[in-house]
């Protein structure tokens, strides 16, 4: 059992120089974001070591504070919508004028393919045409874009 025990150690000890070894500099930004936090970090300590050169360049790298400027932060995401507000008058004239009229021949892709089908119905407010498939008679809605005259 005490064998064991020790093998147990040995492991742990050698992964832990191997954790210090490459992730030296994480592990003390951790430490420091833990201290800013208030919380106590605990490891072990063979963790705590760094090469004396490592720290020299750190030392020698830092920046006063006033100094350094933070990058802006990274947008994620689709870029907001446009209110209404911003421009009234081109939202009007846009649904005003639609491209197609009911009964008109279209052609509109979906998916792989290609169809020809007729306008049954038109909302310009969203900006899709219902139409009826020429070869099964199926109702798609599709936006202006997908859709062109035949």
């Amino acid at each position: 059992m005490t064998i064991q025990n020790d093998m147990m150690g040995a492991i742990r000890a050698v992964v832990a120089d191997e954790v210090a070894k490459t992730l030296g500099r994480q592990v003390e930004l951790l430490e420091q974001i833990a201290r800013y936090l208030g919380v106590v970090p605990s490891r072990a300590p063979a963790l705590k070591r760094a090469s004396a050169a490592a720290a020299l360049k750190r030392e020698v790298a830092k920046v006063p504070a006033a100094k350094v400027k933070s990058p802006a932060p990274k947008r994620r995401g689709r870029p907001r919508k446009v209110s209404a507000e911003v421009a009234p008058g081109a939202s009007s004239q846009e649904s005003a004028a639609s491209p197609f009229k009911a009964g008109q021949q279209v052609r509109y892709k979906q998916g792989r393919g290609s169809f020809t089908a007729q306008v049954t119905s038109i909302n310009e407010k969203a900006g899709t045409v219902t139409l009826a498939r020429d070869s099964d008679g199926k109702q798609v809605v599709r936006p202006f874009a997908k859709v062109e005259a035949a």
